[in-house]
């Protein structure tokens, strides 16, 4: 206690040394046991309003590209004709469309840990990337309207099929239509379709169709979808039990399955028809591990898709868990319980062919792998010009596991026309009981954007190792501080011992002075001059002692 109670600047010194040095070795243990470089990310990768990634979120950075491949028919004249017996098609393209994502009307639902925003999506095309101007270009292309009602009359009364076929020579529609690229991806108008929108605006509320626009654009702007945020923890950090999966699909629109697909909410439907649980391919949960199974929903594929895991690699730099899509995906069986859903009026399509009709105002189309590829054989057997080719037509995934989004993916289908049985129209029977290829679309993700491949790196080598380094630099001061601190407490400075040695080899040297003085003064007279000289040096001689000692 004397020591603290010396108002010395030593002493002082001594008290801010240990007290620097006892504070920064306790914050840099504090950083080492709390790592709260982990909390900051945790919330800034959280969807709380003004986080980084709800920023992100709200306008995602991800490069989006829709290549589309059109599929021009060059002798439709000699097939109707009879004069080839096969259709010859010519692949045109790729035309390519930059889709840009944003996110709106967003509520957080904190009861059930949800949050509902409404997906907009925008298609920009994209010059310098395409084979041509979709404006300009021209091809031949089966009328899908006018399959489609053809194919549907089928299924009615003689009477109401001979009225549909008398309808159709009268509006003098055919079974292909040459058009522009644009116009037949984005809408052209059909006299069919202008007439049965006056007639059933309630069922056919377009009056142009365009397939691009019915597969990717429509409903942009009211779908409502409910997505789980990260899974709920305990005060110990553990997953509480039943917690759905991080960012899988709650709901769309308010349904958790596909009502067109019969999903029974009470039992909370199958793997045919649900839509709970899957993702939509822009979120994945984050530090995934090779167990994960993943589903993938967009409206356009009228079902959601199974990811199978593949293997670990690293793309660009990048660590990434590369995922495919089975070639079996689009097949239905009436005796299994997880495609048989796909099976309308008791009958499925071909192997490989995946039935979408009911998603799109029950026209017949379906949805394949490109050029046909792992399908039943007998559809390719009726066309020259697709060639199946596994390099080019397998859809691929590649997802960063720290982060969990897409880093580089291809996901390629192809949409087509089902022709059934046909009544009553010469035109439409050459193509009858065909699956005709419209066009294939390979959605593509080429790398991360750069502000997420800094935010990957940060989190897994940069954020750990300045967070290291800053604790382990706080120890290090502080335990020179301390040492400062203990050296001041036990040795003076060099510079004090020899200040201490001169003050006493000096005041040595006046007491040999003073001792020889007084031997003269005892052999001859005092003076008062010199009594005064001598008490003054023994004053001095008592100083330089005293600050000696100190």
């Amino acid at each position: 206690m004397k020591l603290f109670a010396n108002k010395t600047q030593r002493n002082a010194k001594l008290l801010r040394c240990a007290a620097l040095g006892m504070t920064l070795v306790f914050l840099g243990a504090v950083i080492f046991m709390t790592n709260p470089v982990q909390h900051i990310v945790d919330w800034q990768l959280s969807l709380s309003p003004g986080t980084l990634l709800y920023n992100l979120w709200l306008f995602p950075p991800l490069e989006v590209y829709i290549m589309v491949y059109m599929f021009n028919y060059t002798n439709v004249d000699d097939f109707i004709a009879g004069r080839a017996t096969k259709l010859k098609v010519e692949q045109v393209g790729p035309y390519v469309y930059k889709e840009v994502l944003s996110n709106h009307n967003v509520t957080l639902n904190e009861a059930n840990n949800t949050i509902s925003y409404t997906p907009r999506r925008e298609y920009i095309f994209i010059r310098d990337r395409s084979v041509g101007d979709p404006h300009l270009d021209r091809i031949r292309a089966p009328n899908i309207p006018y399959m489609g009602v053809s194919t549907h009359a089928a299924s009615l009364s003689m009477f109401a099929a001979l009225g549909i076929s008398a309808l159709t020579k009268r509006l003098n529609a055919q079974p292909m239509l040459e058009v522009s690229v644009h116009d037949y991806m984005w809408g052209y108008e059909d006299h069919l379709v202008h007439l049965a929108s006056k007639f059933v605006p309630s069922y056919i509320d377009f009056a142009s169709f365009g397939i691009m626009e019915k597969l990717f654009r429509e409903g942009n702007e009211s779908n409502v979808v409910n997505m789980h945020l990260p899974e709920r923890r305990d005060s110990n950090g553990v997953v509480l039990p039943n917690e759905p999966r991080g960012y899988s699909l709650h709901s769309v629109n308010y349904g958790r399955g596909f009502m067109r697909w019969d999903y029974n909410e009470a039992t909370n439907g199958t793997l045919c028809n649900r839509i709970w649980g899957s993702h939509d391919a822009t979120l994945f949960p984050r530090d995934m591990n090779e167990e994960d199974e993943f589903f993938i929903y967009r409206r356009t594929f009228c079902r959601r898709l199974p990811l199978k895991f593949v293997r670990t690699l690293k793309f660009r730099g990048q660590d990434a868990f590369e995922y495919t899509m089975e070639p079996h995906i689009f097949d239905s069986e009436l005796g299994n319980v997880n495609s048989s859903c796909f099976c309308k009026n008791n009958q499925c399509l071909k192997r490989g062919v995946g039935n979408v009709a009911p998603c799109y105002y029950n026209m017949p189309l379906a949805i394949t792998y490109p050029h046909f590829m792992h399908t039943d054989p007998s559809l390719l057997e009726q066309f020259d010009g697709l060639k199946p080719d596994e390099s080019l037509h397998t859809s691929t995934f590649m997802l960063q596991p720290q982060l969990g989004v897409p880093l580089h993916t291809h996901m390629r289908l192809q949409a087509n026309q089902v022709v059934g049985k046909v009544k009553f129209n010469r035109l439409m029977e050459p193509f009858e009981n065909m699956v005709l290829p419209l066009l294939w679309v390979d959605l593509t993700i080429d790398n991360l954007p750069v502000i997420l491949q800094l935010l990957v790196h940060g989190i897994k080598y940069a954020f750990p190792l300045l967070q290291g380094i800053l604790a382990l630099g706080l120890i290090l001061a502080g335990l020179y501080q301390l040492t400062a601190a203990f050296m001041l407490c036990f040795w003076s400075p060099p510079g004090r011992v020899h200040s201490k040695i001169e003050h006493a080899e000096r005041a040595a040297s006046i007491i040999n002075g003073l001792t020889i003085g007084v031997s003269f003064h005892k052999a001859t007279p005092t003076t008062a001059a010199s009594t005064k000289s001598t008490a003054e040096c023994v004053q001095e001689a008592q100083k330089l002692l005293s600050r000696s000692e100190v």
